[in-house]
């Protein structure tokens, strides 16, 4: 058994508790020299790696636009660089924005609004040197969502880069807190990243004049710095009991909620998953949000193992070109980029014409054999002809990739563990809980579960009755996931009711409905929201159906609707252009058609709909879970323009219900009326 289940720790209505079966008695082994908060993290790093490499930036030419070598801080450099930006956030909080109260205990929010950059990092750690936590904000929010977070978390203080600083200050009426704008980018010297690229000499000066009308304080990093050498203040190093960020959840289901996670909560999610899963020197690619604790903690924990950290370039589009330019180590994404991944990769080996095609399709069916009869994933000669080459697409020193946030294909896991002759794991968590909870093992051969606890994770399965869900099931337990760590959330910030409701005594409740395999693996197979009942009774969970669907490689984004008061299932389909439009153009007999006529041709709507019925029948899905009509949808889903998705790419699913009201209603009238015939 991978996992160990607490003898005598089932009851009524719940399952035994699971813990990781490596460490029975949960309890963690390495102290990590006494490391309590984030702040005694960084120290550690000073202390122990000072000549390291630390964080690295690709340098950008303003005249080509192209970015080349890496060019690093190292870890003293950047012990120096965190110093003086909080000693010259002290200056600032004190001078522009002081405290309501005298109170020495209060302790002072700072926004951060960026994409990730190395200045990014520098503005957490110099606010964690005054006991400041961060409020983080996605780099792709709208500007009801800043509003919201901003006033919500009350945020006095931004460091932000300089794109987004106009995006403030049309705000600022409407957010009496804000105070202090502090670019990060420096305002004397332009183009050294694209987004400085617009602002000229000219157009610095206007936002000054503008932040001035506004009575806000425009600063840029290079002045916050020079305060602080200046005037250099001892630290006020946090409290492990004090607030170290207040993480955002997407607001799917609404306004956003502050989930407030402390520094001993965020220190101790590192350190359990840092002895999990150990690295050693770790060079690593960000690129997912570090407004989202999923990448802050991927970060931590390399640090914890002496790690540097290379930001990209700014593009998702140009994650390869980063990857071969850093070289990285280890890498963290989503399923959506890797489906995306596996599709290139595919398409340039197995799915390649001649001789290479059939040598790749030879090598990755002999590597997946031997994956499954438990002999790892390298193979002597088959390493060496094909799968060398394909790690290049990375840089070619790969040997950990992480996927989280939503369920990965198992074809598409089990591909690219044999085709990157790497290591691949798929984690599971909430935000909640830091981003760990449940981790496959490193030696796993088998894809569609998401592993065992982390060192010092209890999880349980409580009855779910109306969803025919019981602890008691055999030869699998099955119910709804709770989870039990020190690291789960102290709660939601100003939202005591809905902190209740998230907690059952100690116990997290995640909402998803998981089941212990019989060979002590956890595997998510349902979700307790968004669960709908159609008009014949079944119950139907919808966000499952869409990870389904999904698969399909003609799909971009997909949007599966039901009503109570019909019996079908329809959708809304966002076809992906790169895999979409050969296909479709050869069923519509024209080269030269474009996606959007694409999308109105009945022909290829209709085959689109084939297909996808297709990937449900291979999924074992019910009949009434497979879809019966689509709408074509040439515009992708985005978080700006129709505001179909959250800051975290997650579907508003009450908006889209509202957006295609129109297209929902025709198919659905389509429908009923072919089965009046």
């Amino acid at each position: 058994m991978k996992s160990y289940l607490v003898p005598n720790s089932a009851q009524p209505g719940y399952s035994a508790i699971m813990r990781n079966g490596t460490f029975k008695d949960g309890k963690l082994v390495h102290d990590y020299d006494g490391v309590i908060t984030l702040y005694q993290l960084l120290q550690r790093c000073l202390r122990l790696f000072p000549d390291a490499p630390f964080i690295g930036t690709r340098k950008f030419d303003a005249v080509t636009r192209t970015f080349g070598e890496y060019e690093w801080t190292n870890t003293t450099e950047a012990g120096k660089l965190i110093d003086d930006f909080g000693s010259g956030l002290d200056i600032v909080y004190q001078k522009y924005a002081p405290k309501d109260s005298d109170s020495e205990g209060d302790q002072e929010a700072l926004g951060i609004y960026s994409i990730n950059r190395a200045e990014w990092m520098l503005a957490e750690a110099a606010g964690f040197r005054s006991r400041r936590y961060s409020v983080a904000l996605y780099d792709t929010l709208g500007a009801e969502s800043v509003e919201f977070i901003m006033n919500h978390a009350e945020v006095s203080v931004i460091v932000c880069s300089i794109d987004k600083i106009p995006k403030l200050l049309k705000l600022k009426d409407r957010m009496p807190g804000l105070k202090v704008i502090i670019s990060m980018d420096e305002f004397a010297q332009h183009g050294k990243n694209p987004v400085s690229l617009p602002f000229t000499v000219n157009s610095v000066r206007v936002l000054h004049e503008w932040a001035e009308s506004m009575g806000i304080v425009l600063l840029d990093v290079p002045q916050v710095l020079e305060m602080g050498a200046a005037n250099p203040t001892l630290p006020r190093p946090p409290m492990p009991d004090d607030l170290c960020t207040i993480c955002y959840t997407s607001g799917t289901t609404g306004e956003p909620k502050g989930v407030m996670s402390t520094h001993e909560s965020y220190t101790y999610a590192a350190m359990v998953s840092h002895h999990s899963m150990p690295v050693d020197r770790p060079v690593y690619l960000s690129f997912l949000p570090m407004a989202h604790c999923f990448e802050r903690i991927v970060v931590y924990v390399g640090l914890l193992g002496g790690g540097s950290v290379g930001f990209y370039s700014g593009d998702v589009l140009n994650i390869a070109n980063d990857a071969q330019a850093l070289r990285p180590t280890v890498l963290a994404g989503v399923p959506r980029l890797f489906n995306r991944i596996y599709d290139r990769i595919a398409a340039a080996t197995i799915h390649a014409p001649g001789m290479r095609g059939i040598i790749a399709r030879t090598a990755i069916k002999q590597k997946l054999e031997r994956l499954e009869a438990g002999q790892g994933f390298k193979h002597a000669l088959w390493d060496r002809i094909v799968c060398n080459k394909i790690r290049q697409f990375f840089g070619g020193r790969l040997e950990l990739l992480i996927s989280g946030s939503a369920p990965i294909d198992h074809k598409v896991l089990n591909f690219l563990r044999v085709a990157l002759a790497s290591t691949v794991v798929e984690g599971y968590a909430a935000t909640e809980c830091n981003a760990t909870a449940t981790m496959t093992c490193p030696d796993e051969k088998r894809a569609g579960h998401v592993g065992v606890p982390y060192l010092g994770v209890e999880v349980r399965l409580r009855d779910v009755p109306e969803m025919g869900y019981l602890a008691t099931d055999t030869p699998c337990p099955r119910g709804e996931l709770l989870i039990r760590a020190k690291h789960v959330f102290k709660g939601y910030y100003k939202e005591p009711e809905k902190t209740q409701a998230a907690m059952e005594g100690e116990w997290l409740i995640t909402g998803d409905i998981g089941q212990f395999e019989e060979d002590g693996n956890l595997k998510i197979i349902d979700r307790r929201k968004n669960i709908l009942k159609l008009a014949q009774g079944e119950y139907v969970a919808i966000e499952y159906l869409e990870t389904v669907y999904s698969r399909c490689p003609l799909v971009q984004n997909i949007f599966v609707h039901g009503d109570s008061l019909q019996s079908k299932l329809v959708a809304v389909v966002v076809p992906d252009p790169e895999t979409f439009l050969p296909w479709a153009r050869k069923i519509s007999g024209n080269s030269q058609t474009d996606v959007g006529e694409l999308c109105g041709d009945e022909h290829v709507v209709g085959a689109l709909l084939v297909e996808l019925r297709k990937i449900g029948r291979e999924a074992k899905l019910q009949g009434f879970e497979i879809i019966c009509s689509i709408y074509c949808e040439a515009e992708p889903f985005d978080i700006e323009g129709n505001k179909l998705l959250t800051s975290t790419f997650k579907l508003k699913r009450s908006v889209a219900k509202e957006y295609y009201r129109k297209q929902i209603g025709d198919m659905y009238r389509a429908i009923n009326s072919k089965s009046k015939q």
